[in-house]
């Protein structure tokens, strides 16, 4: 699958196609990855009640959990997604922006926090939980921490629920 085959395919001129798909790579990354794919929808996960602040501790755990299986299911296409988005041909595309719903999933969790805490501790923790979704969380947890899948999984849990408990703490 080449750029100018999918603009013979698609009938429209190659300089168009190669507007949407700067190389052969970014056709085959977009024909094999949904990039609507949501780890979420699987019905084996079923987020556990926030209603109290270990809710939500559990909650973010569970979270990660079930996006970081995502991911490593789909390590190959986010690597790919990872490696083109530092092409320079890429600088107009932004690749990674909107290919996780990751935003959502945190704001969706965030509201379950209890009222008290305050919008810049909110603010704080949203970034914090960033890292831990998608080939971010992968490239550090098994490149750099050379951890299995299972280990990295753990760890990114772990993280999500040791960020949550130092929000509800008040640091």
């Amino acid at each position: 699958m080449t750029v100018p085959n999918v603009a013979e395919l698609a009938g429209v001129s190659r300089a168009t196609a190669y507007r949407y798909f700067p190389n052969n790579e970014s056709v085959v990354l977009h024909a094999t990855m949904s990039l609507a794919d949501n780890p979420l929808s699987d019905a084996d996960w079923a987020p556990p009640s926030g209603a109290s602040p270990d809710g939500v501790i559990d909650r973010s755990a569970e979270l990660v959990r079930a996006t970081a299986a995502w991911a490593f299911e789909h390590e190959r296409e986010l690597r790919t997604v990872l490696r083109l988005s530092l092409e320079p041909e890429w600088e107009h595309h932004k690749p990674r922006r909107g290919l996780t719903n990751r935003g959502r999933w945190i704001a969706a969790l965030l509201e379950d926090l209890p009222s008290d805490v305050p919008q810049a501790a909110r603010e704080r923790l949203a970034n914090a939980l960033i890292p831990l979704f998608g080939s971010d969380a992968i490239v550090w947890t098994a490149d750099v921490a050379e951890l299995s899948r299972e280990e990295a999984v753990d760890l990114l849990a772990w993280m999500a629920q040791v960020l949550v408990k130092s929000t509800l703490a008040g640091w």
